[in-house]
């Protein structure tokens, strides 16, 4: 009985981090660059149960000493084991803004921040009081050949990421894919950052300008996987009530004879 109050609150504190990951998604469905991330489960160590002295079955699949009869197998709970990020790519929006770009396929563009080098998806770039292209939050975003300066009045960006300020090459955008995007941690305003030592490679993602990334997040389908993390919880929570009722019967009842 204790057991299954501690199998029932593993399903709920696993049923928090869930709802947690999936109204952050649905928080940042407009987002752009955003890249939706999923929950992933694994139980706890199953075991094999069974009864003893009553006769064993015949043929049994299981390998128990003599004289038993298994029952099944008695789950133990189950925890988060890890946050998923999916990479898919998002729909493309048109802002008509000459500084907004998208990467329509693999590639993350370069971005210098306070504390290092981070990577994103979101091309929502502007220039800063330097005419220096920049994100959102003030980082500058980089080249090949550092952060870009554009001084003119029209800025054109070709599909290959190549930077033009009133016909003139300023610079390339620095777009890179890793060789393992498994390194990559959410930091927040749709920054990643590497969690481990990262090889760069050439992106092979065309730029399109005047346009942002969508985040790759399908409302519906994650409320309906909103709805059913909470009739689990709700179930798990019940299961509690019932184990609490039935324990309290044992010791105030049952006890007394």
């Amino acid at each position: 009985m204790i057991r299954g109050l501690y199998t029932s609150a593993s399903g709920m504190l696993a049923g928090i981090m869930h709802t947690d990951t999936l109204t952050n998604n649905l928080a940042n469905v407009n987002t752009a660059g955003y890249k939706k991330d999923t929950a992933v489960s694994q139980e706890f160590r199953e075991m094999l149960i069974y009864r003893i002295n009553d006769g064993a079955l015949s043929g049994a699949q299981f390998s128990l000493p003599a004289g038993v009869t298994p029952i099944g197998y008695l789950g133990t709970g189950a925890a988060v084991d890890q946050i998923y990020t999916s990479h898919l790519q998002g729909s493309m929006r048109n802002t008509g803004n000459p500084l907004d770009v998208a990467i329509s396929g693999e590639g993350f563009f370069a971005v210098n921040t306070a504390n290092g080098v981070r990577y994103t998806r979101n091309g929502a770039f502007t220039l800063n009081a330097d005419q220096e292209l920049v994100t959102s939050t003030g980082d500058r975003v980089l080249g090949t050949r550092g952060p870009i300066r554009l001084n003119g009045t029209k800025t054109m960006v070709d599909e290959a990421g190549n930077v033009y300020s009133d016909g003139a090459l300023v610079d390339k955008l620095r777009i890179v894919t890793l060789a393992d995007q498994g390194v990559l941690e959410k930091q927040g305003d749709s920054y990643f950052r590497p969690a481990g030592p990262v090889q760069e490679l050439p992106a092979r993602g065309i730029v399109q300008q005047g346009f942002l990334e969508g985040a790759n997040v399908n409302t519906v389908s994650e409320m309906v996987d909103l709805i059913n993390v909470f009739r689990s919880y709700e179930a798990n929570q019940k299961m509690i009530q019932t184990q609490d009722e039935t324990l309290g019967k044992a010791v105030n009842e049952v006890g007394r004879v």
